[in-house]
């Protein structure tokens, strides 16, 4: 049998070959590269964190994708009166009756037909005022999409931060405990420690080897979901610095004031009154559903056996329909409608009880947290004197070692970091409650 190869290519052709194969071989490559997101700096700071949001994390592109769907649907419905044209080509075939003025089989026509909807009184008028409030909800929904997946980040950020200063507080306990029980093995050996105390120090500090290994879990864990957070999956950032604290907390303007300003700007009553005024031209949409139609209608034909009346090469005309009975279907259109508006009101009524409700916490949270802070600096010039002495006392060899006192002060600086960062989050929170980027402490940027 003649087996026949194609011939191999030529000298010349083969560097195009290799390149060619090279940049195929690329391609995926430097797609994925434009595709990811830059690497987060190191170290990382909070405000560097902030500005690393990726738009293309799930949940801004789900309301992107959402608001996208509303804008399109207030396209579809601006459309759908446009004048349309249409074609037809029909190639047929006949017996002609018995006494035709033409009798050829051929009976083939081309037909091009405009029409345009002049007026339906009303009804797309409504159903486009309702696509347009629901297009202006979605667009206040994705800015409140970002604004919650801000406060998300931040969360996260000051978890890894907490993470960190409860390590560093274990991590000292745990050491403190083993030198404890070390000594205490030593003079168990001369007879000056019993064996329950022996095991009882021993049981101590595996309880705080169990802790420091939980402690250095959470960071671990913290870490990750703050990259998850910024769309950074696998880059979990090493080092994170914290801010400066005491932080600068904005000015907590009285509760009177802010519930007028949450029930004036809002977004999220704003979302819910938006949906109220959808639903009322939904409701009014549905009410002029079957009123008449007027449009009008242009028509150029073909025809290859031409007779008759209604064969003519040109038509213009205007056509009024009037629905006489549809039926059940009026009411049951207008009753579903109008339950959906209820609906909507009663979900707008709920959702300023429990918006106002929310404001309130957060107010009370604040002021309690603000007197916490007095208690955190007392806590933590407390436990800088009482280190200065135990320094002190370690020095004239009055106290066995510094590990307790060293243990206490990291406890005081994790308590007064975690008020801070509560802080923090509750003005965020009361921020985007309120719609007001001034209450924020990291506000973004304009």
């Amino acid at each position: 049998m003649d087996r026949r190869f194609p011939a191999a290519p030529g000298r010349a052709a083969r560097p195009l070959l290799v390149l060619a194969g090279l940049l195929v071989a690329l391609l995926p490559g430097l797609a994925a590269a434009q595709a990811a997101p830059e690497p987060l700096p190191q170290p990382l700071r909070i405000e560097a964190a902030l500005a690393a949001i990726d738009t293309r994390h799930p949940h801004l592109r789900h309301a992107r994708a959402y608001r996208e769907h509303a804008e399109q649907a207030l396209e579809a419905e601006r459309a759908a009166n446009d004048i349309t044209v249409d074609a037809t080509l029909d190639a047929r075939w006949i017996e002609p009756n018995d006494n035709p003025p033409d009798d050829s089989s051929d009976d083939s026509r081309a037909v091009l037909v405009a029409r345009k909807l002049l007026s339906d009184f009303g009804h797309s008028r409504h159903r486009i005022a309702a696509s347009e409030r629901e297009a202006q909800v979605t667009r206040i929904e994705e800015e409140l999409a970002h604004a919650r997946h801000r406060m998300e980040v931040m969360e996260h950020y000051f978890e890894v931060l907490l993470a960190d200063l409860a390590f560093a507080r274990d991590n000292e306990a745990m050491a403190s405990a083993f030198v404890t029980l070390n000594r205490a093995e030593n003079r168990n050996e001369l007879g000056q420690v019993s064996d329950i105390e022996l095991f009882e120090l021993d049981a101590a500090y595996q309880t705080a080897r169990g802790q420091r290994l939980r402690a250095q879990q959470t960071q671990r864990r913290s870490r990750a979901e703050l990259a998850e957070a910024l769309n950074r999956p696998g880059q979990a950032p090493a080092q994170v610095l914290g801010p400066a604290l005491p932080l600068n907390l904005p000015e907590l303007p009285e509760l009177d004031r802010l519930l007028e300003a949450l029930d004036r700007d809002g977004p999220e009553i704003a979302v819910r009154r938006g949906q109220v005024e959808a639903a009322h031209r939904r409701t009014d949409a549905a009410r002029t559903q079957y009123r008449p139609r007027l449009s009008t209608h242009a028509q150029l034909g073909w025809w290859n056996r031409e007779f008759g009346t209604e064969r003519n090469p040109a038509t213009v005309g205007l056509a009024l329909e009037i629905p006489l009975y549809q039926g059940r279907r009026r009411g049951t259109a207008l009753g579903q409608a109008t339950a959906e508006r209820h609906l909507a009101e009663a979900e707008l009524a709920q959702s300023m009880i429990d918006i106002r409700t929310a404001a309130r916490e957060l107010y009370f949270e604040i002021e309690a947290l603000l007197v916490q802070r007095d208690e955190a600096m007392a806590r933590m010039d407390y436990r800088e004197l009482y280190i200065d002495r135990a320094r002190a006392l370690y020095d004239m060899e009055e106290q066995a070692d510094l590990g307790d006192s060293m243990v206490r002060q990291s406890a005081a600086t994790h308590f007064n970091a975690a008020n801070e960062y509560a802080l923090a989050l509750a003005f965020e929170r009361l921020a985007v409650l309120v719609g007001d980027p001034a209450l924020s402490v990291f506000p973004p940027d304009p």
